[in-house]
């Protein structure tokens, strides 16, 4: 299953970044306390403050603005975020869903129709889907969403095909993720139906 891990991970081998991904199975009541009901964070180290971020989506905010990857102007940076929000209540609603229950029916299938059309449309008006001239982390949870949707339908004998065929510009921006060597190797690596059911978005 797809996890906020595999999202990070996904963003942060696109920009090149070194990461080190250090998974707790014990940790102290000070600690916990500290975490309070966060299931996943980013530690920041800069001389001698340490500070934590909890939300996935507040982590890869993070990480895109630290590498110039969240737009280019506030008007392009609100779109981005915009994205942002509707891929992860996407997935929430409508992909997990399908991959936990193992079920996929006609009503299921034109809802992601319905939200795959609009941002074929919004890609159809700009190469980029968040209106700017360059990639940014809209594009890369477009991907992110597309990809695993597909993927999931190849593997369980769905005609995934008709998607691929229909969205061309969705089409064309899974390629260029998928150009990249890390972004490439790590998802071939990472059956999205052998992930434990760690995703908490």
């Amino acid at each position: 299953m797809i996890s906020s891990i595999y999202i990070f991970k996904i963003l942060l081998s696109y920009l090149g970044v070194e990461y080190e991904i250090n998974q707790l199975s014990e940790i102290n009541q000070e600690f916990t306390n500290k975490l309070e009901s966060y299931n996943q964070f980013i530690k920041h180290t800069q001389k001698d403050e340490d500070y934590l971020l909890g939300q996935s989506a507040v982590i890869s905010r993070y990480i895109s603005n630290n590498h110039n990857f969240s737009g280019k102007s506030l008007q392009e940076s609100a779109r981005v975020d915009d994205i942002v929000e509707s891929v992860l209540e996407i997935i929430e609603e409508h992909v997990l869903p399908i991959i936990n229950s193992n079920i996929i029916n006609e009503e299921i299938t034109k809802l992601l129709c319905t939200h795959f059309n609009d941002f074929e449309n919004q890609l159809s008006k700009s190469t980029f889907s968040a209106g700017g001239d360059s990639t940014t982390l809209a594009d890369l949870y477009l991907f992110i969403l597309y990809d695993i949707t597909l993927r999931y339908l190849e593997n369980h004998g769905h005609l995934a095909h008709h998607f691929n065929e229909k969205y061309p510009h969705l089409e064309r921006l899974k390629l260029h993720f998928l150009s990249n060597k890390s972004v490439s190797e790590f998802i071939n690596s990472n059956n999205i139906n052998s992930q434990s059911s760690q995703l908490i978005i």
